[in-house]
């Protein structure tokens, strides 16, 4: 047995969910319940809500953004757009109805793939007839995706050195000796099933844990032996409770507060709202907004202290897909003006997106590295639906697949192959 503050983010959360289990519910209630999970984690949450639906009659209510996690095991969607009515039905009508689609889906709707899949099982009835139009010299050159999408340059120098570093909890050892090296101007990602250390890591680079033996270096300061407040001026991060960052009484009150802190001038507050659509929300107080929104302000009030290193812990926490394509355009580019940023997330179609390098960590230590689509394309568990649908590393995100598109022209209505449905 070990003690709830000892455990993961993710971890707690499967802990909150079998607590409430135990009580024998007849409806359960469920806001955002993977979005801490790892994607093995998820499933088996989902799979055992599945069955008790199935088997008790337990009536599961849930809201979540990673509908690709989701709508396979769902009989009705809701979904509800500020300032219009609610559209619900049957997973697939509804999918085909709305704007806000997992990436299976929008590729389906793209290629107008008729019945809409909702599974990697059902697209892969869909996959070769696809993928036999691409076979071609002229569309292979156009539309090849991984030489446009992986990111190799940077500076020889690691903007972060990790070197055999050891840290544990409660006589708990989480690191034995992990070492890594990571490049300025690149957008590197963190994976790995709940408990392997991804925060952990975040926090030694960022100071706010010291290893017990070893080196971390972020931007030539030795976390071990530089102040907070001394790191705090090249690097920011945010964790994931955005509620311990959050004090000031309005949202643009946390911007300023932050530039004064690091003596910079004031002013851009409300350009920094509006990349991150917050500028409704500028004299809200944060703790009255939701997750995602407190999320986003969080990172606002880190980014006004324009860090050259930047730390993110599961940062689409309660975010849909266009507030995770703003924040992708944000971090992007930071990384083009030289920005180090490393985030560590379960959001596997966020890596295939944005992450120019994936770090793989299993048990403490590092069991996969490399450019993010051949790592994740080498996953079973950690790559994109469109990996999955597709098992090319040029295809890993719905821009592949339109790029190719773009490359052979406009598709033609599809069926399953062999007639099947």
């Amino acid at each position: 047995a070990r003690r709830v503050s000892t455990l993961s983010g993710g971890e707690r959360q499967r802990v909150a969910i079998a607590s409430v289990l135990t009580l024998h519910p007849r409806v359960l209630v469920l806001d955002e319940p993977t979005s801490q999970l790892d994607p093995q984690s998820a499933e088996e949450v989902l799979d055992s809500l599945v069955k008790l639906n199935k088997d008790l009659g337990l009536t599961v209510v849930l809201s979540e953004h990673r509908l690709e996690r989701v709508v396979q095991h769902a009989d009705r969607i809701l979904y509800m757009e500020q300032g219009s009515p609610p559209v619900t039905g049957e997973p697939r009508e509804t999918l085909a109805r709305i704007p806000l689609v997992p990436p299976l889906a929008e590729v389906g709707k793209l290629l107008a793939w008729t019945p809409l899949p909702l599974t990697i099982k059902e697209g892969r009835r869909f996959a070769p007839s696809f993928l036999t139009a691409l076979d071609s010299p002229a569309t292979r050159a156009k539309g090849s995706a991984r030489a446009a999408v992986i990111r190799v340059n940077g500076p020889e120098k690691a903007a972060i050195s990790v070197q055999n570093a050891w840290f544990g909890y409660s006589g708990r050892e989480v690191f034995r000796g992990i070492s890594l090296e990571i490049r300025g101007g690149q957008i590197t990602a963190l994976m790995g099933r709940n408990g392997t250390g991804k925060t952990t890591l975040l926090k030694l680079m960022m100071g706010l844990l010291h290893p017990s033996k070893g080196q971390v270096i972020t931007l030539g300061k030795d976390t071990g032996r530089s102040s907070l407040d001394d790191i705090s001026k090249v690097a920011g991060y945010v964790p994931q409770q955005p509620d311990v960052l959050l004090f000031a009484d309005t949202v643009d009150a946390e911007i300023a507060f932050t530039r004064r802190a690091h003596n910079l001038p004031q002013g851009s507050e409300g350009d920094l709202l509006s990349r991150l659509g917050l500028t409704p929300y500028a004299l809200t107080d944060p703790r009255d907004l939701s997750v995602g929104e407190r999320q986003r302000v969080a990172l606002a009030a880190v980014l006004a202290a324009q860090p050259r290193a930047l730390f993110l812990d599961e940062p689409t926490r309660g975010l849909d897909y266009l507030q995770k394509e703003a924040l992708g355009l944000i971090l992007r580019d930071l990384r083009d003006r030289g920005h180090t940023v490393v985030l560590a997330t379960h959001d596997v179609e966020l890596a295939a997106h944005l992450a120019d390098r994936v770090i793989l960590m299993g048990d403490g230590d590092v069991v996969a590295d490399g450019p993010a689509r051949e790592v994740m394309s080498g996953s079973l568990v950690f790559s994109s639906q469109i990996s999955k649908l597709f098992g090319s590393p040029d295809l890993v995100t719905v821009e592949d697949v339109r790029r190719v598109l773009g490359a052979r022209g406009s598709p033609d209505r599809q069926g399953p192959v062999n007639g099947e449905h």
